[in-house]
């Protein structure tokens, strides 16, 4: 599976990317979906942000992303890193109370807000304090209106951006009104780019908002159905990774869903619903995943603490990220919050994590030496480690007939 996304680069008066804005899309045509603003917002999230390491796409600079009304909210802004986003209204939103009043909010949190298409209506002037930047679409607003506008703001400290720029002649007329960011065809039309994506199983999504959804959250079982498939786990820490203040690293799913508290979880599985997601992952790895966390775990319970075994099953189900997501681990690893146990055993290999690891990897390509080797430095015997393994399958089999049961 591959997520796809349009990248149009805004540049400043030197000609220089400024930033980037990330517009949706379904397939390699350049065109926007036919689906609704809420699910193309949604969906840009989680595959670009929650799904990816998003300063891959960006390349250290900041991006705009359209946000719909009701989206806004909903809170779904508050998962993103205000450093790297402009979170952009669009010209439909209808500004009411409401939106004034999460914009304030916004804006208190350090986020810049920008108005798009905008069309200097009054209704927009209360909300001008808290806004950062201006987009004037030129085939929609004369410049002579454009130049009345900037004139009697003045006193606010506003940035405009000129968008569907599409000749030079237009380029220096707006530079010459005082317009300091640029965008459209003249610069660079929106660059496609695809990146392989992974969906988690949509049974474990329903079953996660039931969850998130009861007064009073089970969260052991949250932690279960998180264990469950790789996509949504990786989704979370990146989530977590997201929000501000996040210093200290996770060990085990548990700890990210108690940091996120009640709110943020919920917000976070209902963003994985709402994205849509789904289809056509490959379940052999997946599987594969699941018996290597689990076995991992396993051979930790045998040999360590609780607490090494949550780490293990992680560095289990991380183990083949690099292979699901056509990327480097280091790379894919970059804006995961993981502890340094399980970052050196996934990469080098290392510490008692990356042994365990190794166990496992050797004992599925039957180097019986080596499992030998393995087996007695942890005390066991090739049955004890047999039974952990068929243990392992087992489990992973009810998990996932669990997860096909209406």
């Amino acid at each position: 599976m591959y997520s796809y996304v349009a990248r149009q680069p805004i540049l400043d008066s030197s000609l220089q990317t400024h930033a980037y804005e990330l517009l949706f899309r379904d397939s390699l045509e350049n065109v926007f979906p036919s689906i609704s603003s809420r699910q193309a917002t949604s969906r840009l999230v989680v595959e670009q942000f929650l799904q990816q390491n998003i300063d891959q796409l960006l390349g250290g600079r900041p991006c705009f992303i359209n946000f719909p009304h009701d989206v806004l909210l909903e809170g779904l802004a508050e998962c993103l890193p205000p450093k790297q986003v402009v979170i952009e209204i669009l010209e439909d939103a209808l500004p009411d109370d409401a939106l004034l009043a999460k914009v304030q909010e916004l804006h208190q949190l350090g986020y810049r807000l920008a108005l798009d298409d905008f069309t200097m209506s009054s209704a927009w002037e209360r909300f001008l304090p808290w806004i950062h930047i201006i987009k004037f679409d030129l085939r929609l607003s004369p410049l002579p209106k454009i130049a009345s506008f900037i004139q009697r703001h003045r006193h606010l400290r506003l940035t405009y951006l000129a968008e569907k720029v599409e000749s030079k002649q237009e380029f220096e007329q707006t530079q010459a009104l005082g317009i300091s960011l640029f965008q459209g065809f003249f610069f660079s039309r929106p660059e496609m780019v695809k990146r392989a994506t992974m969906q988690p199983a949509q049974m474990v999504v329903i079953q996660l908002l039931n969850e998130v959804n009861q007064s009073e959250p089970n969260l052991v079982r949250i932690e279960q159905l998180l264990g469950q498939d790789v996509s949504l786990s990786l989704k979370l820490l990146r989530y977590v990774n997201n929000l501000k203040g996040r210093s200290k690293p996770i060990s085990s799913f548990r700890q990210a869903a108690i940091y996120l508290g009640h709110t943020q979880l919920r917000r976070f599985v209902t963003l994985i619903a709402t994205s849509g997601a789904g289809q056509g992952k490959s379940a052999e790895l997946y599987q594969m995943s699941l018996i290597r966390a689990r076995f991992c775990e396993l051979l930790a319970l045998a040999h360590a603490s609780t607490a090494q075994s949550q780490q293990a099953f992680i560095v289990g189900l991380f183990s083949l990220l690099d292979v699901l997501m056509e990327q480097p681990m280091a790379t894919l690893l970059g804006s995961v919050p993981i502890t340094d146990e399980i970052r050196r055993a996934l990469l080098a290999k290392e510490g008692k994590l990356g042994f365990y690891l190794t166990f496992c990897e050797d004992y599925e390509a039957a180097n019986w030496p080596r499992v030998a080797m393995h087996t007695a430095r942890l005390g066991l015997n090739e049955e004890k480690v047999s039974q952990l393994y068929l243990s392992a399958t087992a489990w992973v089999s009810e998990q996932l007939n669990a997860m096909d049961q209406p």
